[in-house]
């Protein structure tokens, strides 16, 4: 039985909607496939090597939360971009997103640079986003199904994007696509948390990873997952309409 790794990064600054649901989820389905799999938890200052693991993931926070984490990975950058680099797989949900372009700029014109991993900028608006969102992807058949609470948009991206809005936020205030893909790397503004969620994309995730790491895969998504997810997607659906 192989073994895979996965880093919390932030764990206690940036879980700000109870973001540790999308490790909890990943780890059910990865272990369900009969995989052993061991979770570290990492912050400000902790020793540790990007490389040493197959799975990073970032959750959402709070803007001083946010600029805390991005001043400590800075200083990581460099190790950083080497596993991005070796298309190590990173899946970052809210605002995290807003680390890895090349500035955030706020309402009051303070500007802080970002990553500068992705082209793209980050800009503060006065109105939340506030919501329930249903994307499309060519990943998975099924929509992707989850909330947003931002004050933030996307704006000049020269990258792919990971969705298209089917109802809701797009990245930016004038168009109709979301997050960013590249690689290994997933990032979207959509909580949920959208691993809990949406049964299918996680199980896409654990495919993509199972592909990468050479371990032969058979599909496999528990029954009262799919019950809550058709359920939920129904009730959004009708809601919309």
């Amino acid at each position: 039985m192989k073994e895979i790794k996965i880093l919390h990064l932030y764990y206690d600054l940036l879980n700000l909607y109870g973001e540790n649901g999308n490790i909890l989820a990943l780890k059910s389905h990865l272990e369900g496939h009969n995989i052993k799999v061991s979770v570290d938890y990492k912050s400000l200052d902790d020793k540790f090597s990007f490389n040493d693991y197959q799975f990073v993931y970032l959750g959402s926070g709070a803007r001083d939360n946010l600029l805390l984490a991005l001043s400590d990975l800075k200083k990581r950058r460099n190790d950083l971009k080497e596993y991005i680099d070796n298309k190590g797989f990173i899946f970052a949900t809210g605002e995290s997103i807003n680390l890895f372009g090349n500035y955030i700029k706020y309402l009051n014109d303070d500007k802080v640079n970002g990553l500068k991993i992705f082209d793209y900028n980050i800009e503060e608006v006065r109105d939340r986003l506030v919501g329930e969102q249903v994307y499309l992807n060519d990943l998975v058949e099924d929509e992707i199904i989850g909330f947003q609470n931002r004050s933030t948009i996307l704006v000049d991206s020269n990258e792919d994007n990971l969705f298209e809005v089917k109802e809701g936020f797009g990245s930016s205030l004038d168009n109709n696509v979301e997050g960013i893909i590249k690689d290994n790397m997933f990032l979207t503004y959509m909580l949920g948390p959208i691993l809990i969620r949406n049964p299918y994309f996680t199980e896409f995730l654990v495919k993509e990873i199972f592909k990468k790491y050479d371990i032969e895969y058979k599909p496999f998504i528990k029954e009262n997952e799919l019950k809550a997810y058709n359920s939920y997607k129904e009730n959004l659906l009708n809601e919309k309409k």
